[in-house]
Order: C-alpha cells, then sequence, then structure tokens
C-alpha cells in the first residue's frame, strides 16, 4: 500500500477484505472456547442465547456502518466520538479501545493454546510471541497485505466449519431430538438463557473492528455496510449451527466442562484427518482475529496523533504507507 498525497492512508481494501476482516475478528472464543461454558450455564438453550446475540448485533452493525460510510476516517470509534462529543470524550474512547483491542489479542492467543496442545507439543508463549511478531511484521508491510491473509485465514475456518456442521447436523438428525443430548431444551429457564446472551455478545463486538480501517475501504459507503451486514449474518449461522452440533453430540458432563468443544464433537463425526483440520481451524481463527486486532489497534494513536493528542511522530506512515 503506498503512501497518499497529504499522508492519508491509500484506499486499497475491497469487500472481500471488509468481510474477512469483520468475520475473522468474531470466530475465535465465542465459537471454539465458550460454547462448553455457555452450555454449563443454558443447557441446550445455550444455541437460542447464540441466535439471539447475534440479533442484538444488528443496531450495533447499523449504528457503526452508518458512521464509517459517513466519516471513513482511520481511528474508528475515537474518531466519531471526538467529532460529536469533543477530545476529552474521544481521547477517553481512543485509549479505551486501543486498550481493549490489545487485550482481546492477548486472550485469543491464551485460547489458541487450548487447541495448539492437542498437536503440538510446544510451549504456547513462545509461539504466541512468534505469531504476534508475525502479525505485527505482516501489518507494517501493508494493510491489503494483512488483509489478504485474514482472508486466507477466514476461508480455512469458514471451509473446515461448514463440512463440521453439515455432518454434525446429519449425525444428530440420525439420532432424533430424543437420542441427541438436546432433550430437555431449557434446563435452567430464561435466566439462562439471558446470562448466556451477556456472556456470548462480546464474540460478536469483532464486527465492528473494521470501521478503524475505514480510511483505506474502497467506495466505504458502499463495501462497509455490505461486508459488514455479510459478515454478521455468517457469523451468527456459523455460531449458532456449530453450538446446537456440539450440544447435541456432546453430553453434558463432558460438555461443560470442556475448553476444546468443537474439537471434541468432531471427534463424534469426522474422520482423523478432519478432527485435526478443526484444530487447524481453530488455529487460524484465534490468528484471524489477532491480526484484525493489530490492524485495528495501529490505527487509533495515529487518528489521535493526527488531532494532537499524541506525539505527532505516531501520526506519520512509514515507508510502506502504514502506521
Amino acid at each position: 500500500m503506498g503512501k497518499g498525497d497529504h499522508g492519508q492512508l491509500t484506499r486499497s481494501l475491497g469487500l472481500r477484505h471488509v468481510f474477512a476482516l469483520s468475520t475473522g475478528a468474531m470466530l475465535s472464543s465465542g465459537l471454539f472456547l465458550l460454547p462448553g461454558l455457555a452450555a454449563a450455564k443454558a443447557g441446550p438453550a445455550a444455541v437460542l442465547a447464540y441466535l439471539l446475540a447475534g440479533l442484538l448485533a444488528v443496531p450495533a452493525m447499523l449504528s457503526v456502518s452508518e458512521l464509517a460510510t459517513a466519516l471513513p476516517k482511520a481511528g474508528g470509534a475515537y474518531y466519531f466520538l471526538e467529532r460529536a462529543l469533543g477530545p476529552a470524550v474521544g481521547t477517553v474512547a481512543g485509549f479505551g479501545t486501543w486498550l481493549s483491542l490489545v487485550l482481546k489479542d492477548a486472550f485469543a492467543m491464551v485460547g489458541m493454546s487450548a487447541y495448539l496442545v492437542l498437536i503440538l507439543d510446544v510451549d504456547a508463549t513462545t509461539l504466541a510471541l512468534a505469531l504476534i511478531a508475525l502479525f505485527t511484521l505482516v501489518n507494517v508491510v501493508g494493510s491489503k497485505a494483512s488483509a489478504s491473509m485474514q482472508l486466507a485465514l477466514v476461508v480455512v475456518v469458514l471451509g473446515v466449519m461448514a463440512w463440521f456442521i453439515v455432518e454434525g447436523l446429519a449425525e444428530a438428525a440420525s439420532r432424533g431430538f430424543d437420542g441427541s443430548n438436546l432433550d430437555p431444551f431449557f434446563t435452567t429457564g430464561l435466566s439462562g438463557v439471558t446470562a448466556v446472551i451477556g456472556l456470548v455478545f462480546v464474540s460478536f463486538g469483532g464486527l465492528t473492528k473494521v470501521a478503524s480501517a475505514g480510511e483505506e475501504v474502497e467506495d466505504p459507503s458502499r463495501r462497509i455496510p455490505l461486508g459488514m451486514a455479510l459478515s454478521l449474518a455468517t457469523a451468527t449461522v456459523l455460531y449458532t449451527l456449530g453450538v446446537l452440533v456440539t450440544v447435541a453430540l456432546v453430553p453434558p458432563d463432558v460438555l461443560h466442562g470442556d475448553l476444546a468443544p468443537i474439537h471434541t464433537a468432531a471427534e463424534a463425526v469426522l474422520p482423523k484427518v478432519g478432527v485435526w483440520l478443526v484444530v487447524v481451524a481453530a488455529l487460524a481463527a484465534f490468528s484471524s482475529a489477532v491480526n484484525a486486532g493489530i490492524l485495528a489497534a495501529a490505527r487509533y494513536p495515529m487518528a489521535m496523533a493526527r488531532d494532537g493528542l499524541l506525539p505527532a511522530r505516531l501520526g506519520r506512515l512509514s515507508r510502506f504507507g502504514t502506521p
């Protein structure tokens, strides 16, 4: 990505990149770690909680896509709030969002270890640091390079999970409602469902990360809203069906304490190579979440430096045209 004429980021991200950044930012712990914890609180009705959480994310998607369309600038939430409510609120939002992205990336790398130990005998901390260094390097080279890598990771996740869901639904259907683990469906009542909605709603928060890269999206008035809508629809379907298969196939006493529930469910329906690919998909999902987080986080200090709230050097572009 080249440098713009006035130090502006160049528009080089297409619809597929917007979709990949938003989708990859959502599909990590919510799908590969939390189903067991969610089922422990709500039973099989955790499936309904995931669906409702996705629907509740629609207003946030509409609001952010509208703002990103009207103000397609680097900085996302910081830029919107600073322009609307002033520097004080903008500064709090900028630092707060940046810190949340950093911490979420750290959490994703910790979550990755739950799947990594299933296939490799390596030190998880060392590998996590190496991967963060790799993603940082790719983001320095250019946002398009980062987004292209993101697209590849998301394709892996979607392809493997589609196979898992198709085979899992077929197995669950052959067992029937009574033969699966779906009966009774509401084991803790609506209170359990409500609690799980709050637990998993955070997983959809990655949807809005792409707004921080709005300055780099081609035709942002069309591609940002469409990319976010396609991403939310895809994630909601994948979450709902993936959790349905997992809850239906894995016995409750096993599922509720399982930190790799998708892997456990895959062992019931997929051949050995399929189970291995599910682990690869989980690693790709956590990696895509970290990559999207690094890309988004880098734009906040840049936007704040442009407004004089941070040292000017943080607002300059590198020779690759990146923050």
